[in-house]
């Protein structure tokens, strides 16, 4: 039996180490990320076929609110390909004018559960007044996002800490953190092993699982982006690039492969366990040695 002494400032963390989670926010990254949309209420969420019987397609201006929809498991296990009615910025009288079956399915769906938890609290006397809008419809995130053809997304409790591009036209969920950038080069640096452990640091533990939670105000907000030359940011961009169209491809191509599946197998590669059975499915499909290689790289 050993023992090891270290000496210094014990931390919130109750390390003493670098005090990681008592660093402040960063002007720099003011205003570049928050959680997705709560919607509180599952009738705002709709498949294709039902967007397309309120109107999507033959309803002008329709477009623009009812999105596409992804929360956490879409991004780490199969996506469920729905989307979501946003009507943020319009009036009760304006969605009754423009959208009446919209206005009628969320009267019928979403309506009667917030007027019957109107007096619970303060909160819910609010989504009760505003019923056709989402519980939190995250004012602040919608420029930030706003123009973007892509933006990153992580899941925001999570065993494995990975970052992804979204669709622009995409609406996030409560439990990710988008990320209002669009360059591969800022994915690389998110998902390089500097920033996982940074992160792993900053942020708390949530679930039955115990795993790690990326807490915007403390992983990313005081995170110092390093300085980069414009060949390394050209690198970056390049890793990241491949990184982000080599996931997609993969799951493009078998259907029931997932992120999570990935990336428990790529923790038992580096653990140095026997990759075999379902794992090794998994990594013929996920091609795991190319996510090990990017990972590393960036």
């Amino acid at each position: 039996m050993s023992f090891q002494i270290e000496k210094g400032k014990i931390f919130g963390n109750l390390r003493v180490d670098a005090d990681v989670a008592g660093a402040k926010a960063l002007r720099a990254n003011e205003g570049i990320s928050s959680p997705g949309v709560k919607l509180h209420g599952a009738g705002f969420i709709v498949s294709s076929a039902e967007a397309q019987t309120l109107g999507l397609g033959t309803v002008p201006g329709l477009e623009a609110h009812i999105r596409h929809y992804r929360n956490g498991r879409d991004l780490t296990a199969s996506s469920r390909g729905v989307m979501v009615i946003d009507l943020f910025g319009l009036t009760e009288e304006e969605v009754r004018t423009k959208f009446p079956s919209v206005y009628q399915w969320l009267r019928d769906r979403v309506w009667p559960e917030r007027e019957a938890k109107a007096s619970a609290s303060p909160d819910s006397t609010q989504y009760a007044k505003l019923w056709w809008l989402h519980g939190k419809p995250r004012p602040m995130l919608r420029p930030t996002l706003d123009g973007l053809a892509r933006f990153i997304a992580t899941v925001e409790t999570t065993k494995h800490r990975l970052f992804q591009f979204l669709d622009g036209a995409t609406l996030p969920d409560n439990m990710l953190i988008a990320v209002g950038m669009d360059d591969a080069a800022t994915l690389s640096v998110l998902s390089s092993r500097l920033h996982v452990v940074w992160a792993l640091s900053a942020g708390g533990r949530l679930g039955y699982g115990n795993d790690p939670r990326y807490n915007k105000s403390k992983c990313f907000d005081p995170f110092p982006f390093p300085y980069a030359a414009e060949t390394q940011k050209t690198h970056l961009r390049l890793l990241g690039e491949q990184l982000d169209a080599h996931r997609k491809a993969q799951q493009a191509a078998h259907l029931k492969l997932t992120l999570t599946g990935m990336y428990n197998v790529l923790e038992k590669l580096r653990a140095g366990d026997r990759i075999e059975g379902k794992d090794r499915e998994i990594y013929d499909q996920g091609l795991g040695s190319g996510c090990i290689d990017f990972r590393c790289a960036a």
